[in-house]
């Protein structure tokens, strides 16, 4: 966003700010979105979902910048509305709860970060790199001048609560948001593991999910330094009935030249749209690097593959971690796609490897293993609407 554009959003949310100060709220309008205003995602869409079908005395909105997902949760019968539409800006003016993943403002109704909208922050994972105030390479750590936080008053999102998944997240998310609204409740995007059917496919499903890279939009290719055989992996894929899906981070591209190379594959499958937590309970085996989507994927005790390949590069040039990789990675630790493909024939003769060491950090990571995340966060949002009106 160019200086001149995020100016103007921020000088036309002036008055709308003001307003929304004087503007009573109402306890049963929740607005919801995740990813930057542009997916139907993450903990906020089983959240979401999960108040539309057992809280109907709530009325929960999605909100949306992106066409697209507006018609596809339209079509599911839920009420969404284009965050430019004057009917969000109406409903985000009264709404009590504004319930997100990553940012609240990044929609552009930075007005809602006011006294008076209770700002739940779901966040997307148990954090294993470093994240916010916390991060010293890519976190902007400068005091804001006074004149600015003057005259616009609404560019601190200022957190009433933060959902975590064990006290490890909560004690990280204190210092990291400089925030100790932390409520240990577990990810309402994990109660699938619990309460989804299970595929009964003939065929075997791998996944590969690497972090973010580099800058938002950057083409990553993972693929060609790493000994990654086209030939040797279609081979075995095909032979073993196995499906090898590939979704990048959202915010990362992959390179045009691998992408055209491996969706010649007939079991390669690259999952672009696709909300990547719909995957985990019906799959076989993870594949990732400093990803924190293995935390969850925990949560069914089958096989990781960690394929920490650009290591020290990525410590460095990236980001930091909380913790020792070695101490909280339960699997093996594989230099490239050579020895990936080794450990997925281990691991496809014997699950059961390293599951000792799985349910070890399983454990340290949930408080909750049980599918009822989404109650206890919907539980939490009652809570604190109390508090509000006995204030």
């Amino acid at each position: 966003m160019n200086k001149l554009k995020k100016l103007l959003i921020y000088i036309l949310n002036i008055p709308l700010y003001w307003i929304s100060c004087c503007i009573p709220k109402n306890k049963n309008v929740w607005i919801f979105g995740a990813w930057f205003g542009e997916k139907y995602a993450d903990n906020s869409k089983y959240l979401f979902e999960y108040v539309n079908r057992d809280h109907s005395h709530v009325r929960a909105v999605w909100l949306s910048k992106n066409k697209k997902t507006v018609e596809s949760i339209r079509s599911k019968g839920y009420e969404v509305y284009y965050t430019y539409d004057i009917r969000s800006i109406l409903l985000a003016l009264k709404a009590r709860f504004s319930i997100f993943v990553q940012s609240n403002m990044s929609d552009n109704l930075m007005f809602l970060n006011n006294k008076n909208t209770k700002l739940i922050q779901l966040w997307h994972g148990s954090p294993l790199k470093k994240i916010g105030f916390d991060d010293n390479i890519f976190s902007n750590k400068k005091k804001q001048p006074l004149i600015k936080q003057m005259l616009f008053p609404f560019i601190f999102e200022n957190y009433d609560i933060i959902i975590a998944q064990s006290e490890s997240d909560r004690n990280i998310f204190k210092s990291a948001f400089n925030n100790k609204n932390i409520i240990i409740t577990g990810y309402p995007r994990n109660d699938s593991f619990f309460n989804k059917k299970k595929s009964y496919s003939t065929k075997s499903k791998i996944i590969y999910v690497p972090t973010f890279r580099d800058n938002i939009g950057s083409e990553i290719d993972l693929f060609t330094d790493y000994n990654f055989d086209i030939n040797k992996w279609q081979k075995y894929l095909e032979k073993n009935k196995i499906v090898f899906n590939i979704k990048m981070h959202p915010v990362n591209k992959t390179s045009k030249i691998i992408l055209d190379k491996l969706s010649k594959s007939k079991n390669i499958n690259f999952l672009d749209e696709i909300d990547v937590a719909d995957t985990l309970p019906n799959t076989n085996i993870l594949i990732t690097d400093y990803s924190s989507i293995y935390f969850d994927f925990l949560l069914t005790n089958k096989p990781i593959i960690f394929a920490p390949f650009d290591y020290n590069q990525y410590l460095k040039k990236d980001r930091e971690l909380y913790y020792d990789y070695d101490e909280v990675t339960p699997g093996p630790k594989c230099k490239n796609w050579e020895e990936v493909l080794k450990w997925i024939e281990k691991f496809n003769y014997d699950s059961s490897l390293y599951a000792k060491e799985r349910e070890i950090v399983r454990n340290r990571f949930h408080k909750y293993q049980d599918g009822k995340s989404c109650m206890r966060v919907f539980e939490q949002i009652v809570e604190l609407n109390k508090e509000v009106r006995n204030q």
